[in-house]
């Protein structure tokens, strides 16, 4: 039962967020910078929120850490993305980037939070 009412809540105080920041985005100029705020934030924040509440902070510690290892994968997905898409088209070049932001976050899970 437990595990439903924090699946319950995560759903609202998740939606909660994303309307709060969709409205930040929309008052954010230039206006294409607007959409940084409807992603990764909104769904972020409450999910660690919720966490920290109903398991305590060592859980929200663990969630913390994950998110940034996946973040570094992202940033090392974007710029091995660029040159990749560029070389080898749009396919092939996307699947090898996707291919090195697996091993990224695959590694810095192994090194860092297993």
């Amino acid at each position: 039962m437990l595990a439903v009412v924090v699946l319950i809540a995560k759903a609202l105080v998740g939606g909660a967020m994303v309307v709060a920041f969709s409205l930040v985005g929309e008052v954010i100029e230039p206006r294409r910078l607007g959409g940084i705020t409807s992603g990764a934030p909104s769904v972020a924040l409450p999910g660690l929120l919720v966490t920290l509440l109903a398991s305590g902070a060592a859980a929200a510690v663990d969630l913390s850490l994950g998110m940034i290892a996946g973040a570094a994968a992202l940033v090392v997905w974007c710029l091995v993305g660029i040159d990749a898409v560029k070389r080898f088209g749009a396919l092939k070049g996307s699947v090898a980037a996707m291919s090195v932001w697996f091993v990224v976050a695959i590694s810095l899970w192994a090194l860092l939070l297993r």
